[in-house]
């Protein structure tokens, strides 16, 4: 996975079922280690979200069925390419 590719990774634990997730752009090799066995990188990744006013910044974890609509500093947050 390129670097760029990495934020928004979510790896689990094949043994114990733990998740991780990728928040910030790596630079090197990342290979995520658990239970003495390398973590396996899953199809789903986090989608991120950014307030243009202040600049705070949001993972959705796991999206529900309803519409996400998140809003900070009073306006509506804009969805950003992990």
């Amino acid at each position: 996975m390129t670097p760029a590719r990495t934020k928004g990774a979510i790896y689990r634990c094949p043994v114990c079922g733990s998740e991780l997730a990728v928040l910030a752009v790596r630079a090197g090799r990342f290979q995520p280690r658990c239970c003495d066995t390398d973590m396996v990188p899953l199809p789903r990744r986090l989608a991120f979200y950014v307030c243009p006013v202040c600049g705070a910044e949001i993972a959705v974890v796991r999206a529900g069925d309803g519409v996400f609509a998140p809003r900070c500093c009073d306006t509506d947050m804009r969805a950003r390419a992990a």
